[in-house]
């Protein structure tokens, strides 16, 4: 249980610098943001559940993410 625990906020931790990483990447225009939001949002989504779901039940992921994500194989398991 504890150990889940430590995961988890290891990967909140993770995913906070991977999206302030993103964020430095939209001032600078050589270092490049999309990746870092793309791993961030994994990172946040795998270290709760209530993130998971709110980005599941926003709009911008069900017009442009969620046909997608069905159809991968790879993605849907990353995510659950």
């Amino acid at each position: 249980m504890k150990l889940r625990y430590i995961y988890q906020s290891v990967l909140f931790i993770i995913g906070l610098f991977f999206i302030l990483l993103g964020f430095v990447g939209l001032l600078l225009p050589v270092a490049p943001q999309v990746p870092f939001f793309i791993i961030g949002a994994i990172c946040l989504m795998k270290s709760s559940n209530r993130i998971r779901d709110w980005v599941k039940q926003h709009a911008l992921y069900k017009k442009h993410c969620q046909k997608f994500i069905e159809k991968s194989k790879l993605l849907k398991r990353i995510l659950g």
